[in-house]
């Protein structure tokens, strides 16, 4: 039994969605755009000793 109502239902589900996942891939490239500059240090860890 599907009437209106859950056709509607559904339209507004589905339609949600896809905006929660276009705004979500939106966001990643912002990130990728604002890196945060990450400053290296220098180990002093050597594998060549062992």
């Amino acid at each position: 039994m599907f009437t209106a109502y859950h056709a509607i239902m559904f339209a507004v589900l589905l339609i949600g969605g896809i905006g929660v996942v276009f705004q979500a891939s939106s966001g990643e490239e912002s990130f990728a755009n604002n890196s945060i500059p990450v400053k290296a240090t220098e180990s002093k860890f050597d594998l060549n000793t062992y």
